[in-house]
């Protein structure tokens, strides 16, 4: 693998909407899956010994939450439990490979998509074995909670292919708001 840092992934984005801007992060969030994909062999990326989960699991995690987001998008309702959980995802590189080529594809259109105005309502399970709750929220938002998910599954997908012993990028997983103080720290 070649380390590639936030920078270069995001070398040339020069639109500043926040639409733009959250798209580009879910972008970032796509293309360091497809890093790991492109990084650890199949045994390691099934393999859950080191933590519980492997990183099939967790990319597979994250897929799931942008597919229902995409499902309940047309609708402006939006259930996050209702997750597919394919297992396919979890234990196949190339399915995966596919599965993010696909939900990349899919950010790339909302660019192209109409203005939403108005709140998306969101579902979702907070606490056992209590029903669902459901929230106002807009586009947005749903997008930086996916951004924001990702990166918290892509830091533990970091953990697990170090421990597996391959070089992955310092900035890798890591919030950009930590990079930024990082960087601040450092000057």
């Amino acid at each position: 693998m070649t380390p590639t840092n936030i920078e270069q992934r995001v070398e040339g984005l020069e639109e500043t909407t926040a639409q733009s801007m959250l798209i580009n992060g879910c972008i970032n969030c796509i293309e360091q899956c497809n890093q790991i994909l492109n990084t650890v062999s199949h045994e390691n990326y099934i393999d859950a010994s080191m933590g519980g989960a492997s990183i099939g699991a967790h990319i597979r995690h994250i897929l799931d939450k942008f597919h229902c987001f995409f499902v309940g998008l047309p609708e402006a309702c939006i259930d996050y439990d209702t997750r597919k959980r394919d297992r396919e995802i979890e234990s196949n590189i190339g399915a995966a490979a596919f599965a993010l080529a696909t939900v990349g594809r899919r950010i790339e259109q909302l660019r192209q998509a109409p203005a939403r105005d108005g709140f998306i309502e969101v579902r979702e399970a907070v606490l056992a074995p209590s029903p669902a709750v459901g929230v106002s929220s807009t586009l947005e938002r749903e997008l930086m909670s996916l951004i924001t998910h990702s990166i918290h599954h892509l830091a533990i997908i970091a953990l697990i292919a170090k421990s597996f012993g391959y070089p992955i990028d310092d900035d890798f997983g890591k919030a950009p708001s930590t990079l930024v103080y990082e960087r601040n720290q450092a000057s």
